[in-house]
């Protein structure tokens, strides 16, 4: 028994330096020292069955979670810059730039957002697309709740949630980019709580939509023990969040 019980121990601390000697690649360096890094890209590991990458999987999400994940799919299947969602009507034109974060290289180059306002419930949204089908969509109530939202090819791609105007809740890949017709399958799984990260983070891999003979893969795997700063020590901008550039509204009907 005692030597069963050394040999454990020694398991134990091999997988804990283990994790201790990762890098999480989405971490700046000098903030690695608080995050346990499970897997990354050169050591992934099998995804176990409690992590499987199902949007109905309910240890990544609840039931409320996934009935709000396809409302809003199923809301902006025909939204665009100049005809936004039920209930809606359209206000003019802003100009945007993606959100600037020290030390990060963010593109600084400006574009317009359609904007729109809810006549029922005082919330306010901003579309941006470049094609049909493939939208970016910011909407918010007026207490600044609700989320952001990207569609490729009309099938909704990413989702984050706010609270207040600070991310709090869900923070997602939902498909694999390379086959939109997956509806199915989440591709990164996080949470924020007041702006910061809290708990897991699990990306998988190319792999992870389709069964081999290793399993499902999760290639970036890591676990936030206290809430994380994610925002402030990120080394590649992961949010899709715009500031605004200038109040003035635009008259132009198509951007």
């Amino acid at each position: 028994m005692k030597l069963k019980y050394v040999v454990f121990v020694a398991i134990l601390s091999c997988i804990n330096s283990h994790a201790e000697s990762l890098i999480f690649p989405f971490v700046k360096m000098e903030a690695q020292s608080s995050i346990i890094v499970i897997a990354n890209e050169d050591h992934p590991i099998p995804c176990p069955p409690e992590h499987t990458n199902l949007l109905s999987n309910t240890n990544l999400f609840s039931p409320a979670e996934r009935e709000k994940l396809e409302e809003v799919s199923l809301k902006y299947q025909n939204v665009t810059t100049t005809n936004g969602a039920a209930g809606s009507v359209f206000e003019g034109w802003k100009l945007r730039r993606m959100k600037q974060y020290a030390g990060l290289r963010v593109p600084t180059n400006t574009f317009l957002v359609a904007c729109f306002a809810y006549t029922n419930s005082g919330a306010r949204e901003e579309i941006k697309s470049k094609s049909p089908g493939n939208i970016t969509a910011r909407f918010r109530t007026k207490a600044g709740d609700g989320y952001d939202v990207v569609f490729a090819k009309y099938s909704l791609f990413a989702y984050q949630e706010y609270k207040h105007d600070i991310l709090d809740g869900l923070f997602i890949v939902v498909h694999d980019p390379n086959n939109a017709n997956d509806k199915e399958h989440c591709g990164m799984w996080t949470r924020f709580i007041n702006g910061k990260i809290l708990g897991k983070f699990i990306m998988w891999g190319p792999n992870s939509f389709t069964i081999n003979q290793s399993g499902f893969k999760i290639v970036a795997e890591a676990e936030f023990k206290e809430p994380f700063d994610f925002l402030k020590y990120q080394s590649t901008p992961f949010d899709f969040a715009w500031e605004e550039v200038s109040s003035t509204n635009h008259p132009r009907s198509v951007p």
